[in-house]
C-alpha cells in the first residue's frame, strides 16, 4: 500500500459515494487508476466493505448503548460468536482492565434495549454487565 492508495482510503472514508473520476481529479490519477486500486484493495481486505453513517436526524431515531460484559472463565468463543449474531449488536471488542468486553449497541427503542441486554445477559458465560446509553457522539 503506497501514498496514493492511503489517500484513496482517506477521501472515500470521509465519503464512499464519490465517484471515481471525482476521486481521480482528487488524487491526480486516471479513473480507470482509481477503480482498479480499489478493487485491488477490496479483493486484499484493505477495505473489507462500504457503509451508510447516519446523519444527526436518522441517529436521534435510534438508542445507541455501550456494555461491558465480565465473563467466567473459559472459552469465551461461543459467547462472542453469539454476541456478534444478535441483531442489535454493533460490535463486540475484547478489552483489558475489569472486564472482558465491550459490546456496542443500535437499536429502535428503549424496549428493544431493555430486551437485547435481557438476551446478553442471559448468555450462560456472562456473569456481570455494566450498561450506559449513549447520549451523543462528538466524533
Amino acid at each position: 500500500m503506497d501514498e496514493t492508495d492511503r489517500e484513496l482510503i482517506r477521501l472515500l472514508s470521509r465519503d464512499a459515494r464519490r465517484s471515481a473520476a471525482e476521486l481521480a481529479r482528487e488524487l491526480g490519477v486516471s479513473r480507470p487508476t482509481v477503480q482498479n486500486r480499489i478493487d485491488r484493495l477490496r479483493a486484499t481486505g484493505v477495505i473489507a466493505r462500504f457503509t451508510v453513517e447516519l446523519g444527526k436526524e436518522a441517529q436521534t431515531a435510534l438508542v445507541d448503548a455501550l456494555v461491558l460484559l465480565k465473563l467466567s472463565a473459559g472459552d469465551s468463543r461461543q459467547t462472542v460468536a453469539r454476541l456478534t449474531g444478535m441483531a442489535g449488536v454493533e460490535a463486540v471488542s475484547s478489552v483489558n482492565g475489569s472486564y472482558d468486553f465491550a459490546v456496542e449497541l443500535r437499536v429502535a427503542s428503549l424496549p428493544k434495549l431493555d430486551q437485547l441486554l435481557a438476551e446478553i445477559r442471559r448468555l450462560p458465560m456472562v456473569i456481570e454487565t455494566n450498561s450506559s446509553i449513549r447520549l451523543e457522539t462528538f466524533k
